[in-house]
């Protein structure tokens, strides 16, 4: 199957001309990029949800450093409560597991603070990620995807992130689809490979070579 996946991904994919995940410098907004992309259109939903905060709280810079989890905590906080902040300031009020991505947000923030991780330095450099992922899993909506997500958007680059459009690329390249688990398996393969003729590629940029295509004709249909 990794061999069948190498060969799609030579014929069929960019692998010189590509895009990159975002380089966000603030974990708070790596956090509402990750909570808002889920179950959500992400040029229509999440940029523009990112933006507004950006343009509430970071100088219009969503890409700014200096913005921490205290910071989102208290703007939260600040804004009245959840459904104030998603209504007012983000003007989305997505939910997912029957609570506003707001709340989620904050609940996420608030169990990072407790292992005292207030910025995206502090998180690159946790002692064990085995203990970060219980926590971040530990939180009402957070599944598999969206856990690997914002190891992404923090900095990782041996993660994927297993949604519609990987999963459907997987499918077109190997003839049957595969479980989030075995998506992450398969790229970091693939990756190994292509590494012989595309040494700079990681399973992030993988990732995101497939989700920029993908995203871009399903958007042309």
């Amino acid at each position: 199957m990794v061999k069948e996946f190498v060969e799609f991904c030579l014929n069929n994919l960019d692998l010189i001309r590509y895009n990159s995940i975002p380089i966000y410098q603030s974990l708070s907004v790596c956090i509402i990029d990750c909570v808002y992309s889920l179950r959500a259109q992400y040029f229509d939903s999440t940029v523009p949800v990112v933006d507004r905060y950006a343009a509430k709280y970071m100088d219009g810079n969503r890409f700014a450093t200096g913005d921490t989890l205290d910071d989102l905590m208290n703007n939260i906080t600040t804004a009245g409560d959840y459904e104030a902040f998603a209504t007012n300031l983000l003007h989305n009020n997505q939910k997912l597991a029957r609570q506003l991505k707001s709340q989620v947000c904050y609940e996420l923030a608030r169990k990072l603070k407790l292992l005292h991780i207030n910025m995206k330095e502090d998180f690159q450099k946790f002692y064990s990620v085995e203990l970060l992922e219980i926590v971040i899993g530990s939180v009402k909506g957070i599944g598999p995807a969206c856990l690997n997500y914002l190891f992404m958007l923090a900095g990782d680059p041996n993660r994927c992130k297993p949604d519609v459009h990987i999963h459907r690329c997987i499918t077109e390249a190997c003839g049957r689809d595969v479980t989030d688990a075995e998506c992450q398996t398969l790229l970091t393969n693939a990756v190994t490979i292509l590494r012989n003729d595309y040494p700079y590629l990681t399973v992030a940029l993988l990732d995101s070579i497939i989700w920029n295509k993908y995203q871009v004709r399903n958007r042309n249909h």
